[in-house]
């Protein structure tokens, strides 16, 4: 391989697929990224054999090949080079980077060891805007596991109906919905994406692109710009989400948005439960109020926030951090926060807007 390229264009390849490296196995090929031309294009590759990207940037091709080289050394190198023209020329399994008088040499490894990232062969081809599917991720993500003792619950089920496209998350102490709108599509797909995808979508997706998913029974394949994001689908039965969002409410609550996450980010400061080892954080919700009193051994905070209230008085006590995480989400100026009793599922959901909602279960405290 021997190639002519730019500094900035290198950094953008090595930054779109390096956290597709494993982290956890002691394979160095699988702590390596592949670099293959095609074309007048330099494609980079990288998988944990759970997830793979692929990213191409333009080069001048002077010589077709490919490389495995070790990813964070690569990357570390990249970020120091200076910026001017680059030349790498690979030879044998290492390749040599000249820049102004200078030569840096780099071990790689065998590009025929390296895992294959195989495309996916399939007709079916669903279209949707970043700007949709970048806010439904930012939404739903929080509600993720982050143990892996329920596989299921550490991805987010994706169920495109027509034009009708939800995501929905658990951890079952959370759960969070969203949905929306892709015009024209007939086309339908359920299946269960890992969230470290999901993660990497949101990263990577600009707000002009279009998304393109294509899949098979067990992967799916995410394309936009000159990305391309290969992963398996999570297996497993998703819970029946619709089942546990309750349809009525006892006291239905409308807060500004701002001052509650100021006011609970505060309390949650002291509210460090020593018995629960959880963030708890109470509320007590009467007269067209939230009185919100906490204290700990380090001292004790006394707010109150006037909100509209329409039914019951209830005092409800929550783990502080699954506030906290919806009200960052929500965009709306007003919150709705809705509750059938101090241990019943609370609902929350953005003002005018019944395309997003995240259900919290309260703590018995």
């Amino acid at each position: 391989m021997k190639i002519i390229c730019k500094k900035e264009d290198l950094l953008l390849g090595v930054n779109t697929v390096q956290r597709a490296v494993s982290s956890k196995s002691t394979l160095p090929i699988l702590q390596s990224i592949k670099m293959r031309t095609e074309n007048n294009y330099l494609w980079f590759e990288a998988t944990d054999l759970e997830i793979g990207i692929r990213c191409q940037i333009p080069v001048n091709v002077m010589e077709e090949g490919q490389v495995v080289i070790p990813a964070k050394l690569f990357s570390e190198i990249v970020r120091k080079l200076p910026d001017t023209e680059i030349k790498i020329e690979s030879q044998d399994s290492n390749i040599n980077i000249y820049y102004y008088s200078s030569d840096f040499v780099i071990n790689g490894y065998d590009p025929e060891e390296y895992p294959e990232i195989s495309d996916i062969s399939s007709s079916e081809n669903i279209e949707i805007p970043a700007t949709i599917f970048k806010s439904m991720i930012k939404q739903t993500i929080i509600a993720c596991a982050v143990e892996e003792t329920r596989p299921v619950f550490t991805g987010i089920l994706l169920q495109i109906e027509g034009e009708n496209i939800n995501l929905v998350s658990t951890d079952t102490h959370r759960l969070a919905h969203s949905q929306s709108v892709i015009p024209g599509n007939q086309k339908e797909f359920k299946g269960i994406i890992p969230s470290k995808t999901m993660q990497e979508i949101y990263r990577l997706l600009q707000d002009d692109d279009i998304l393109y998913i294509s899949y098979n029974n067990n992967r799916v394949i995410l394309k936009f710009g000159s990305v391309q994001i290969i992963t398996r689908l999570i297996e497993g039965q998703f819970p029946n989400y619709k089942q546990v969002i309750p349809q009525t409410c006892g006291t239905k609550l409308l807060i500004n948005t701002k001052k509650f996450l100021d006011t609970v980010e505060r309390a949650s400061l002291l509210s460090r439960d020593n018995y629960l080892k959880t963030n708890t954080v109470r509320f007590n919700i009467e007269n067209s109020a939230i009185n919100i009193n906490q204290f700990s051994e380090t001292g004790k905070i006394n707010e109150k926030i006037d909100i509209d209230q329409d039914g019951e008085d209830v005092t409800i006590a929550f783990n502080a951090k699954y506030i906290i995480d919806v009200l960052k989400v929500v965009e709306t100026e007003n919150i709705l926060m809705e509750s059938s009793g101090s241990f019943s599922p609370c609902i929350f959901r953005p003002e005018d807007d019944d395309n997003y909602l995240c259900l919290v279960l309260p703590l018995r405290s």
